[in-house]
């Protein structure tokens, strides 16, 4: 995958005019995902031409509609308005040809301000989510000088200049995160980590898809940083904006750190973390049945929380199949076994001194 994508960077730096085709019946995430990869094109300074006159509404929210122009035309002449305004425009059909007329304010419209673009396939062409090109052929407008074609399919016919196929993947805005990281790893703005988060959680079923792994949830983590709101795409996407369960939750998510040596997940909660969300300690129980579940790519984990009810104790769970992590978190601390957890308290207000002691003996 590793080359597949270094060369998938070669060809989209050379690129000037680039157009996007996903799915056309917009499977699992695929729009969100597509969304995702044309800001971040945009960013990069490429003429982009997204090929879908329509998208599901429950994604509008990511749509902005003043960069995002769903094709209604085979060309584009674009105008920038540096110190000129155009306040009207007229056009007139000639024997030869068609004349447009542009009243203008400010200062005089210069020559090098004025650009044309044909809405055709460009230098490149990316699909996404497409397992044979003919399938979509009556959406392409003549052939692309080079075809890069991503999706998670099995059955993909490998129809690409460039494949990236990847079959372990649950969704598609993993592959495109994967893709603007190889591009350059600042792209991720809130607007793009919006797009992407919402088709992770769309692409996983909420994070319920077999398969996922550890890279999931470390995604999500990261999106979460860079300014994604967990909170509003589940509103949107699910109706449950108002759960102060999934409010905790979304803030969990941007605080899970990973040790693969121990195939330990650990979370650190401050109070702020739970005032932000509105939540309390109860609310966890909905984080820690996701945790728990047989989804969660580490076997254990382990969530530290301040007390609530004394500045000098800290509260945690450690949940585990091995009986020897479980005894010896018993054998430190006051605590309570249920089923594969411990509930336990510790005379230390230093979240991390306390995950510190955890991680050196387990």
């Amino acid at each position: 995958m590793v080359e597949n994508l270094k060369k998938i960077k070669k060809v989209i730096e050379k690129a000037r005019n680039v157009s996007l085709l996903l799915s056309p019946d917009f499977r699992k995430d695929s729009f969100p995902a597509i969304l995702a990869l044309f800001y971040s094109l945009k960013k990069l300074g490429k003429n982009v031409n997204l090929l879908t006159k329509d998208y599901p509404r429950k994604f509008s929210f990511l749509v902005k509609k003043e960069e995002v122009n769903f094709p209604k035309a085979d060309f584009l002449i674009s105008i920038k308005q540096a110190g000129t305004k155009v306040s009207q425009l007229f056009y007139e059909r000639r024997e030869n040809g068609l004349a447009l007329f542009l009243e203008t304010e400010g200062e005089e419209l210069k020559k090098e301000n004025i650009s044309t673009q044909p809405l055709g396939m460009g230098d490149l062409l990316i699909t996404l989510g497409i397992e044979e090109l003919k399938k979509v052929e009556k959406f392409l407008k003549g052939e692309p000088k080079f075809l890069i074609n991503i999706d998670n399919q099995l059955d993909n016919k490998n129809y690409g200049d460039l494949n990236l196929i990847e079959l372990r993947v649950p969704s598609f805005s993993e592959i495109v995160f994967d893709v603007i990281s190889t591009l350059d790893e600042n792209l991720f703005d809130e607007k793009i980590s919006n797009c992407l988060l919402a088709g992770i959680i769309q692409g996983t079923s909420n994070f319920q898809d077999p398969k996922l792994d550890e890279q999931t949830f470390q995604k999500a983590s990261l999106l979460i940083e860079k300014g994604a709101d967990f909170k509003k795409i589940t509103s949107q996407l699910y109706g449950l904006g108002g759960e102060t369960s999934l409010r905790l939750f979304g803030r969990v998510l941007g605080k899970v750190n990973f040790s693969e040596d121990k195939s330990l997940a650990w979370i650190i909660l401050t109070r702020e973390d739970f005032s932000e969300a509105g939540a309390s300690a109860l609310d966890l129980r909905f984080t820690l049945s996701k945790l728990s579940s047989s989804l969660f790519p580490l076997q254990n984990f382990l969530v530290l929380w301040e007390s609530s009810n004394s500045l000098s104790l800290t509260r945690g769970v450690f949940y585990s199949p091995s009986k020897k992590m479980i005894e010896k978190i018993l054998e430190k601390f006051v605590g309570e076994q249920k089923g594969d957890g411990v509930l336990f308290v510790v005379e230390e207000p230093d979240l991390q001194k306390v995950k510190d002691e955890i991680l050196s003996f387990i």
